[in-house]
């Protein structure tokens, strides 16, 4: 039963982060791109924590500056609703 439910609480974790890929894609240089990325960076986390985590460290080593400014926004959105 434990399973089941932590199962349910990473498809709302999932859930949330959708959402917010929703939210900023009007703003977005290349949503498709970042949705990609979102999407493998979901499937390879534990947790919406581990998940932040591994998102702000590939900021910190994207070199292309559109690809890091659609990072920055659609994590500090990701901040903003999970406060």
């Amino acid at each position: 039963m434990k399973q089941i439910l932590d199962d349910a609480m990473e498809n709302s974790e999932k859930e949330k982060v959708r959402n917010v890929l929703s939210s900023v894609k009007p703003y977005i240089n290349a949503p498709s791109d970042l949705e990609s990325l979102i999407e493998e960076t979901l499937e390879s986390s534990e947790d919406l924590d581990e998940f932040k985590s591994k998102l702000e460290d590939l900021t910190n080593q994207e070199e292309d500056p559109s690809s890091k400014a659609d990072l920055r926004i659609f994590l500090n959105k990701l901040r903003s609703v999970n406060r």
